[in-house]
């Protein structure tokens, strides 16, 4: 992705960390003006996606209201059990308090959580099982935190109007090694077969290692300040999953958006702008 070149004073692009031989990488975009460190993890259901998948124009904003942004690879299921997936956002973290902060230019490693769809599964999942005083605040997209709502255990009425990838079709996508880079042409079938026969799980690893992820009730008492955005009718990931996440938890602000959407804000429009306004005033309000 090619970001606008004023908006920020410098961009590294630095290995953190490997699973096996395969090099997990993280993307800094530097503001001009450094005032706060985001952490970012994309979507994709696990299966696809890619750690630079912001929209340029969001990108360009967040820089200029001084938000370093980081941008973390981690590597994709199924070639990848989620457990390990978690491990090494983890390792991502872990980085960023040791040494990574000092690429912010904010002065501190103090910092701030951000995920879309199943990055914000996995930044809930961060900050309920990784807790760092450091962390400042949780930004969840379209976000969940249950693996086994009936949602996902069923196939989904909007995906099974689509042609059909069946189960075999969809395995032969594999790949041999494991990947952090998976481009919507060539993996998205296979989340959309998974979720046209509700086998999705079956990708992320075996029920005992997903049941080990659960985050207990009793976690979400000491969460920082959160920012949660879902779309009333989205057609993916559940409502539901962020209205019961915000009433667990005792700082939220919520953006509840009267569409039948998921991620709204994969390219920019007007509800997408006001949205980002909106955490970006949030977020300065933090720090």
């Amino acid at each position: 992705m090619v970001y606008p070149k004023n908006a920020f004073a410098q961009t590294e692009k630095i290995q953190f960390d490997t699973y096996g031989t395969l090099p997990l990488e993280v993307t800094i975009l530097k503001a001009a003006q450094p005032r706060i460190s985001l952490l970012y993890f994309h979507g994709g259901g696990f299966l696809y996606g890619q750690r630079e998948d912001l929209p340029q124009d969001y990108v360009h904003q967040l820089l200029a209201a001084g938000v370093s942004l980081y941008l973390f690879d981690y590597p994709l299921a199924p070639e990848v059990a989620l457990h390990d997936i978690y491990l090494h956002a983890k390792k991502a973290v872990e980085w960023f308090l040791t040494e990574g902060w000092q690429f912010s230019g904010v002065g501190t490693n103090e910092y701030v959580l951000f995920g879309r769809s199943a990055g914000g599964f996995l930044a809930t999942l961060l900050t309920a099982r990784t807790k760092h005083s450091e962390q400042k605040g949780l930004i969840r997209f379209y976000g969940y935190q249950e693996l086994f709502c009936k949602e996902f255990l069923q196939p989904a009425r909007f995906y099974t109007q689509f042609p059909k990838v069946p189960p075999l079709a969809a395995e032969a996508m594999i790949e041999s090694q494991p990947i952090t880079h998976g481009t919507l042409e060539k993996r998205f079938p296979l989340y959309l077969s998974a979720r046209q026969y509700g086998n999705w799980q079956r990708y992320l690893g075996n029920r005992e290692q997903l049941a080990a992820l659960a985050i207990p009730a009793a976690a979400y008492q000491d969460f920082p300040p959160c920012f949660v955005v879902h779309c009333k009718k989205d057609p993916d990931v559940p409502f539901s999953a962020s209205e019961a996440f915000a009433a667990q938890v005792s700082r939220a602000k919520t953006l509840w958006l009267d569409l039948d959407q998921h991620d709204f804000d994969r390219t920019p429009n007007a509800i997408a702008d006001n949205c980002y306004q909106e955490m970006i005033g949030w977020l300065t309000n933090q720090f």
